[in-house]
């Protein structure tokens, strides 16, 4: 690639996805950041003067529901550890599991880290890599190193571009640009580098110059850098290629997880939280909106009806004063007459419209974000509300399942890493549906055990699956210890203490 290739540049699945990335991004970083983006979110109106404008934005409200949605939704499948579930996973792959980035982070915190950014941006990357080792480095210099693979989250932002093709009758990456810009330190100072890693799989062409196959994946890591202005001249800014190398496992090692739809052929998904976006939006600037009208409404209008403007020693218009401690004159003219001072305010009517549509916003928001949503606020009856919960549920769920699928792909990358042959079964917990509306689920298993309906077994799995018991509870434990506290066989003392007291126990001591 050529020097002054701006390596930055992004796909045309970049692009489609864009808008709705920086929405979500500026969304999620709060007040200050929706206010930052300025007229982007909140725009000015019509005949609106640049001081009042900026007052209003200055002062904007701000209520993340897209984030509290989100954040809900993303938590139901981490209230149970993410793990193998296989007791045959090799030592190499149990060791990488306690920290699976080299970060210090387990296997169960990355994943959730994935699976959120996952809902939020619509799509999230996982890159298998490994431990850089030096041109003919032999294995106790590996294991000295500390070399082996590790995971890398890369968020949908910084995915440039990515191709996949069918290779041997399965889809398979064969390009990938990945922005890995750093920041590093010069003295006092902080110099950010743009750097980007390619990862490719360089075609393989027939006599024609159809694309037949595609060779091993290499990498490429390219940073920007800034040559010494030539007299007269800007500085020049080009590419240079600072590392390359084979990927040794022969492929790409990225793993995608998404939870919209694809677009077929492409790299486009369908973020699932757009209209709740959207929303956000509007209940961003219908909340600042009413926010105005309410401080509109403590500071009210004057008017002067038959009163002309006072004017300063040039002629111009003075700017009357307002608020408490300030006196109004009406001047009274020579045949008795004077003017009217008066108030315009915003009526209570107007408030309680703005406030029932801000209200009806929220409520939207909620059910399409399908969290429990209460009559009492929304209008929404418990059966709606119990219906929009079990469809949340069941988009989790599917969500879940795309998420350990995504995690067995990682480890099938790693063992490839290892040089081991290893079917991973990731276990994440997709059986929070039992959660809703089982409040009466103890009781009615109860009875079902006092029925001989179920076992003991079954009754302690079940609470277990609600929670009701501790995760690390165990049924041969539970047993052992029920069996301590059962009474032992009698001895002579308890014999004795049993039998009922002897009415002639004092004469026979005096005897």
């Amino acid at each position: 690639m050529a020097d002054n290739t701006n390596m930055l540049t992004p796909s045309g699945d970049y692009r489609a996805m864009q808008r709705y990335w920086a929405m979500s991004s500026d969304i999620l970083g709060g007040v200050e950041s929706m206010r930052k983006a300025g007229k982007k979110y909140l725009p000015q109106f019509p005949n609106e003067s640049s001081g009042n404008y900026k007052h209003r934005l200055r002062n904007s409200k701000f209520t993340n529901i897209f984030r509290d949605i989100t954040e809900n939704l993303s938590s139901k499948p981490f209230t149970k550890e993410v793990s193998l579930a296989k007791d045959t996973v090799p030592p190499q792959i149990k060791n990488i599991v306690e920290d699976i980035d080299r970060a210090g982070n387990h296997l169960h915190v990355f994943a959730a880290e994935v699976f959120q950014a996952g809902i939020q941006k619509a799509i999230d990357w996982i890159l298998v890599d490994h431990t850089r080792l030096p041109e003919g480095a032999t294995l106790a210099d590996e294991r000295k190193m500390g070399s082996r693979p590790f995971w890398v989250r890369v968020p949908a932002e910084n995915m440039l571009a990515v191709y996949s093709d069918m290779i041997g009758g399965s889809e398979q990456f064969v390009y990938a640009r990945i922005d890995e810009t750093y920041t590093k330190r010069e003295g006092m100072d902080e110099v950010e580098v743009p750097c980007v890693r390619v990862l490719v799989r360089d075609p393989v062409f027939d006599e024609r110059g159809k694309t037949i196959n595609y060779g091993p994946a290499r990498f490429e890591i390219w940073e920007q850098v800034a040559e010494p202005a030539a007299p007269g001249k800007g500085k020049s800014v080009t590419w240079q290629l600072v590392d390359q190398g084979p990927i040794t496992i022969g492929i790409i090692p990225l793993v995608p997880f998404y939870t919209g739809k694809r677009t077929l052929g492409t790299w486009r998904i369908a973020p699932p939280m757009q209209d709740i976006a959207d929303l956000q939006i509007e209940h961003y600037q219908q909340e600042t909106n009413l926010k105005s009208a309410k401080e509109l409404t403590a500071f009210p209008m004057f008017t002067g009806n038959g009163i002309s403007p006072p004017l300063d020693k040039d002629g111009n218009q003075m700017v009357l004063p307002l608020g408490p401690s300030t006196v109004l004159f009406a001047p009274m003219n020579e045949q008795g007459q004077h003017g009217n001072w008066d108030i315009l305010e915003i009526s209570a009517a107007s408030l309680e419209f703005l406030q029932s549509q801000v209200e009806a916003i929220e409520a939207h928001m909620r059910e399409l974000g399908r969290q429990p949503l209460t009559a009492g606020s929304t209008g929404i009856t418990q059966v709606a509300a119990a219906f929009a919960s079990q469809k949340a549920s069941s988009a989790v769920q599917a969500w879940t399942y795309s998420l350990k699928d995504a995690l067995e792909k990682a480890f099938k990358i790693t063992a490839m890493w290892l040089g081991l042959k290893f079917e991973p079964t990731v276990y994440v917990n997709s059986d929070f549906a039992i959660e809703i509306g089982s409040d009466k689920a103890p009781e009615v298993l109860i009875k079902m055990h006092e029925n001989k309906v179920i076992s003991t077994a079954t009754l302690r799995d079940e609470m277990k699956r609600r929670s009701i018991l501790s995760p690390e509870f165990g049924n041969d434990e539970e047993d052992k210890r029920l069996e301590d506290e059962l009474p032992g066989e009698d001895d002579d003392a308890d014999l004795a203490a049993s039998l009922p007291p002897d009415e002639n126990a004092g004469e026979k001591l005096a005897a």
